[in-house]
């Protein structure tokens, strides 16, 4: 028998799927705005109260990598009226390891993952169902965070009475034997098992044992990437939450890599104008009778690789190695005068 859905006449049917556990999915077109939307209904009961926690979340949240909540309505179906949630409707695909990739092009996708799950905890939620098909790109490239049904605000109310999410995914803390708290530290532990995913690398069979078991180091990953972003990765995975990074360092890590050798620093001193970029890396300067720098550019940052004479940086003493910021000012001392040089970094973003 076919379910008789009964919506508000700015949205119209275009066809319905089943959501198997958690509900019905319908595809719409909203007839004010012109435009394809999701509509989400969930069963009654326990899975109701989801629903109401998932758009709880969703208002509180804008982020370029978050699908977006646009409205909360009623759905008569049959003799009832349920709740359902207005989504962004994403044309796109689930994530999944793609052999075609390489790794530079996963980087920038766990990157867009990463910056999504930056917003939602910086809004106070909890994902707690990260997985890649929870996640999607769209046909732009455009990653986006799906599914809400598992959020919940962080802080004190933070806790559940039994074990909820994906096997393989699931931080050790959530395997308590009574109420289990956590924290936004279950999601960075599930980006690390994604970012395995999408990588083409095989999930260690620790992850599946109930709790999860502790993760020293992963061969592949070390092979396959710088030993930081390996690192990283790994740290994610921490048996121990409070060892495990922030997703704002892990976006940041992946943003430096991401942008390696793609800096250019600018000064002019004498008249004459010196760039130093992926090209020509290093400069070295002069000036009164003894004073000499070099400055250098790694693929990530600028530093004074050697010194000598009198010189100050932001009125600062000058530190081998230590990295310019984005705009500097060199001061040049001579024992009768001085030159300021203004030294200006071009720090490109990564764009999704």
């Amino acid at each position: 028998m076919t379910t008789k859905y009964i919506l508000p006449n700015r949205y119209s049917l275009h066809e319905s799927s089943p959501g198997g556990g958690m509900g019905d999915i319908l595809s719409c077109k909203d007839n004010h705005l012109d435009r394809k939307v999701i509509i989400k209904i969930l069963k009654t009961g326990e899975e109701e109260r989801r629903l109401l926690d998932e758009q709880k979340a969703l208002l509180k949240l804008r982020s370029k990598h978050v699908v977006q909540l646009y409205d909360l309505i009623d759905i008569k179906i049959g003799h009832e009226f349920k709740k359902g949630l207005v989504l962004e409707f994403i044309d796109g695909n689930d994530l999944a390891y793609d052999p075609q990739k390489i790794n530079l092009d996963v980087l920038k996708i766990l990157w867009q993952i990463s910056c999504g799950l930056s917003d939602i905890h910086s809004a106070g939620i909890i994902h707690r169902d990260i997985k890649p098909n929870n996640i999607r790109k769209n046909i732009n490239g455009i990653v986006k965070i799906l599914d809400f049904g598992l959020a919940r605000a962080s802080g004190t109310e933070a806790f559940t009475h039994s074990v909820i999410g994906t096997l393989g995914y699931m931080a050790p803390e959530l395997w308590k034997v009574r109420d289990i708290s956590f924290d936004q530290k279950i999601d960075v532990y599930a980006f690390g098992v994604v970012a395995l995913d999408l990588l083409g690398i095989d999930k260690p069979t620790e992850l599946y044992a109930q709790p999860p078991l502790p993760i020293i180091k992963i061969d592949k990953l070390e092979q396959i990437l710088t030993k930081d972003l390996s690192d990283i990765f790994i740290d994610c995975l921490n048996f121990d939450k409070t060892k495990r990074p922030s997703m704002p360092t892990i976006r940041d890590a992946l943003a430096k890599h991401l942008l390696k050798d793609r800096h250019r620093a600018l000064f002019v001193l004498h008249g004459k104008k010196y760039e130093i970029n992926s090209t020509n890396r290093a400069v070295t300067i002069t000036w009164g009778s003894s004073g000499t720098m070099q400055i250098y550019y790694d693929g990530f940052d600028f530093k004074v690789a050697k010194f000598t004479g009198n010189a100050t940086i932001n009125n600062k003493p000058v530190v081998l190695n230590k990295p310019f910021p984005s705009c500097s000012v060199i001061t040049l001392i001579n024992d009768k005068s001085r030159t300021f040089v203004t030294f200006d970094i071009s720090r490109p973003e990564v764009i999704s």
